[in-house]
């Protein structure tokens, strides 16, 4: 059987009863849709995690060294898992090979690691893609992953308050770092109607947290517009960077 025709059938043929990462037929149903061995792959972040932006650290302390000594705009930011290995994959997978149904199982993970800090929010909000880049791509893959956070959580989903009014390019193309980062989103992301976001509590929702940039912008203007606070919720986040030892 070709890899073509198997990953044909893989797509045509997944259920809740197959493993989202290596399409196995689960032994037993799982809230994640993740066999044993592929879970086992996964880096749970858990207390390792910076108390700002989530990030599994490297370094001791509370926060990562990035966190301290640059200002974040959202209140906190979470991941249940550290961005490499079947994580990678997963975010691959929904984000550029249209695995939409990948979304449902990746979502509980990251309102389960949500329920464990115990914040209050009052909406659900995906980080918009411009609508070039969604006509491109079908589907924006946050709104995905927020759709479902927001049924379990009970929680209203606010899909227009925010709008990405400048068409970036894609992070990954990008070199200088996170300057060019900062640079290339600058001025991104706009409040429509700033009454639906006043005074409320927002869980901003994205598919992986790197250097925070997006996060960092997108809670910039909510805050503006008079957010109270603005939570960040990841699938993943990339981990902390070690610091540069120096020559002996």
């Amino acid at each position: 059987m070709s890899s073509k025709f198997s990953k044909f059938l893989s797509l045509l043929f997944v259920d809740e009863h197959n493993c989202v990462v290596c399409d196995r037929e689960l032994p037993k149903p799982s809230r994640y849709r993740i066999c044993n061995k592929c879970y086992a792959l996964l880096e749970v972040i858990g207390d390792k995690g910076c108390l700002k932006c989530g990030r599994m650290m490297v370094s001791e302390g509370d926060y990562c060294l990035d966190c301290q000594n640059r200002e974040m705009e959202f209140d906190r930011a979470f991941a249940p898992l550290a961005y490499n290995g079947a994580a990678v994959a997963l975010v691959t997978k929904l984000k550029f090979h249209g695995r939409k149904y990948l979304a449902q199982g990746m979502a509980k993970q990251m309102t389960d690691r949500f329920l464990e800090e115990e914040k209050a929010v009052d909406a659900v909000i995906p980080v918009p893609l411009h609508p070039n880049r969604q006509k491109q791509r079908g589907y924006n893959q946050s709104e995905l992953l927020a759709r479902v956070i927001a049924s379990d959580l009970r929680l209203p989903i606010d899909l227009a308050s925010l709008r990405r009014e400048k068409d970036t390019l894609a992070s990954s193309s990008l070199q200088g770092g996170r300057a060019a980062r900062e640079e290339n989103l600058k001025d991104a992301f706009k409040v429509t109607d700033a009454e639906k976001v006043k005074g409320k509590t927002i869980l901003l929702v994205d598919d992986v947290l790197t250097t925070g940039t997006t996060a960092n912008q997108a809670a910039k203007v909510l805050k503006q517009a008079g957010a109270k606070a603005v939570y960040v919720l990841t699938f993943a986040g990339t981990r902390e960077k070690p610091p540069i030892q120096a020559d002996s």
